[in-house]
Formats: structure tokens, C-alpha cells, sequence
């Protein structure tokens, strides 16, 4: 029997898990997709990595995120900005500004990207810890364990810690089952940019320094809001955009057909006709993907959610962990998120120990 089971490798559940066997407990990791990372997502090409979900971070005020990158000796280096920036008005109509958007404190990218965080704490891990491709449908309580149940898989754990959203956890199925109102609140927590799309063009050469742009833009009528430089630090032969979008889930949906080449067209109109034929275009839409979002992710978010702990209610309470990004203390949502909530889940798996918990009281924001 294990001492806990992480469901999820994402980095909130790797960084959980190595911290849980650092400490000589045994544990395992389950992850139904085929890959570690969870919403950080890597495209790599012969120059690098290139980052399909969550790609800044700001040290100053993320400090969990600079000590892990320090730790696992990655680079970070400045966002580009350097040069004009371009406006798109609601009619389509573009306007070049000959200075660029600075944003202050500075975002910063991790050289080998966001993912490269997730890999440092897989790689602390014993061999064998994680199972990929295994989808946890069920937790049954016992006097003495969890019994998890993922396809063909059973294990048995002290405690289980759900590195998931909300949403998500509440899809499994409990037994005993969870009250409607534990499962209506897990429910109303938004997954943090489950609902977004984001596009990422690459080219020989990065067409738009030539006119004396940053790469920077901001668009009214889209299909993209924003738009960035996402060219990789000494790379010669290879220059990149990235780009949210601002069509809505429901929009992107409509139109999937011709969404490329919305996206060509709308570089083109903002950086010149050579923008438009980028040499590749990838769009990450994190709304179709049923491992980040549910249908209820899909509306837009007027602003950031003010997102707090969670905890299971009796009997569940401590046998269960929430260790989310969604349920951190504080930047919930985000990659210091992660970390926040996995700094949280420890320090409740080690209060515990060995023991089994008391019961607690219900589900608490």
C-alpha cells in the first residue's frame, strides 16, 4: 500500500509528489494523458521549445517558480518588446505606434519552457513512480486506505491528493459520494484559462523586425487579442509569434474550419503580407480538451477568480486532498499557484503521517 497517490503530473502534482518522497514516503503518480505537464505544453523544434500553454512568469513575484527554476539550473530570459507596436481597432483598421509595450515588473520566459519545470520534479522521482496514460474514475473509502480505481488499475494509498481542477475532481466518482453541495462547489471553480485558445506561428526569419516592430500587438476584432514575440533566445534559423485568442469557445468552434487561415490573414494585416505564410501554425485550444476543461470552463472570464484552499468534507476530509492550482492559497491558477498548493497539500499529508486523519468539516473556500 502506498503512503499517498498523486492524481495528476502536472506541476503541481509533481512538485506534491517529490516532496512526499523526498521525505521517504512511497508514492505514485497517475496521469491520464500520455505526457507529463499537465496545462504546460512544449513544442519542440531542432532550435527549442516553444510554449502552447502558460509561458511567463515574474520572479519578483513568483518567488516559488524562480527557486525552482534556479534549482533545476534554468535560464530565463526577458520577453522581447524592443520595437513599435501595432493596434487593430474593431473595424479591422491597423495602426503602428514606434514604441513598444514594456510590461513592468518584466515577464520573463524560461529558456526550454514552462514544461521543463514539470520535468525537473519528474526527474527527482524514482524510476516507475508515475503511470501515464491511466484515468482515475473512482475512490472508494476504507477504514484503513483509498482504493483507486483507473481502468485495469487498482491501488491502495493513506491518502490521495487530487492535483487537478476542481471541476475535474468532481467528475470522478466517491464512495461513500460526495454531498450535492461539495460537488456543487467543486463545480463552480473556474479552471483558470480552460477556456482559451493560443496560437504560435514560426518562421525562417523574424519578418516583423525588419519594419521595426516588436511582434508586439493588440487586436479588437481578432481572431487573436495579443500577440507576442515567442522567438527563442540564439536561435538563427527560427523566429516565432504567439498569440490568445479573443473569439470565444463557442466562436472558435464555429469557425475551426477556416481558423488558420483567419489567424494568416490577421498577421499579415499587423506585421505585413510576409507574416501571413508563416512556415508552420499550431493552435493549442485548451476548451476542446477534456483533461483541462469542462463545458462550464467554456464562457469567457470577466477577470481573474478569487480562488482559495479547498477541502473535502467528512468522511473524506484529509483522506483526500484538493492540491490543485485552482485550490492554492494564493496565485491560484497560475504555475506559483501550483507550487502554493502543493507547498499546502504537504504540509497536511505530513501533519497526518502514517496515521489516518479525523474527520473534518464540509468543503471550505
Amino acid at each position: 500500500m502506498h503512503d499517498l497517490i498523486v492524481v495528476g503530473a502536472g506541476l503541481a502534482g509533481l512538485a506534491l509528489a517529490a516532496r512526499a518522497q523526498q521525505e521517504g514516503q512511497e508514492v505514485a503518480v497517475i496521469e491520464a494523458r500520455s505526457r507529463i505537464g499537465g496545462r504546460s505544453l512544449a513544442h519542440r523544434t531542432e532550435s527549442g521549445c516553444y510554449d502552447l500553454g502558460p509561458a511567463w512568469i515574474w520572479p519578483s513575484m513568483q518567488p516559488r517558480v524562480a527557486r525552482a527554476a534556479a534549482a533545476f539550473g534554468l535560464r530565463l530570459h526577458r520577453q522581447a518588446d524592443d520595437g513599435g507596436f501595432v493596434f487593430q481597432d474593431t473595424d479591422g483598421a491597423v495602426q503602428r505606434l514606434p514604441h513598444g509595450f514594456a510590461q513592468e515588473p518584466p515577464s520573463m520566459r524560461i529558456e526550454g519552457g514552462t514544461t521543463a519545470l514539470a520535468e525537473g520534479f519528474a526527474a527527482r522521482l524514482a524510476p516507475g513512480t508515475i503511470r501515464l496514460g491511466t484515468r482515475v474514475e473512482h475512490l472508494v473509502l476504507a477504514a484503513d486506505a483509498v482504493s483507486v480505481a483507473a481502468g485495469e488499475t487498482r491501488l491502495r494509498a493513506r491518502r490521495v491528493a487530487l492535483a487537478l481542477p476542481p471541476r475535474l475532481a468532481a467528475a470522478i466518482g466517491f464512495e461513500p459520494a460526495l454531498p450535492a453541495s461539495a460537488l456543487r462547489q467543486l463545480e463552480a471553480v473556474p479552471t483558470w484559462m480552460a477556456g482559451h485558445a493560443k496560437a504560435l506561428a514560426i518562421y525562417d526569419t523574424p519578418v516583423w523586425r525588419a519594419s521595426g516592430l516588436s511582434g508586439g500587438a493588440f487586436s479588437r476584432c481578432g481572431p487573436l487579442g495579443e500577440i507576442h514575440d515567442a522567438s527563442l533566445p540564439g536561435a538563427a534559423s527560427e523566429a516565432a509569434l504567439f498569440g490568445f485568442f479573443a473569439w470565444p469557445a463557442a466562436m472558435r468552434a464555429a469557425r475551426r474550419a477556416t481558423l488558420e487561415d483567419a489567424v494568416r490573414a490577421q498577421l499579415a494585416a499587423l506585421f505585413g503580407p510576409a507574416a501571413g505564410s508563416p512556415r508552420a501554425l499550431l493552435i493549442q485550444d485548451w476548451s476542446a480538451d477534456d483533461l483541462t476543461a469542462t463545458p462550464a470552463d467554456a464562457p469567457p472570464l470577466a477577470g481573474h477568480p478569487p480562488y482559495a484552499p479547498l477541502a473535502l468534507p467528512a468522511p473524506w476530509h484529509g483522506r483526500v486532498l484538493l492540491s490543485g492550482s485552482e485550490s492554492a492559497p494564493e496565485f491560484g491558477g497560475y504555475l506559483e499557484g501550483a507550487l502554493a498548493a502543493a507547498e499546502a497539500a504537504a504540509a497536511m499529508n505530513a501533519q497526518h503521517g502514517g496515521g489516518l486523519p479525523a474527520a473534518g468539516a464540509a468543503v471550505g473556500r
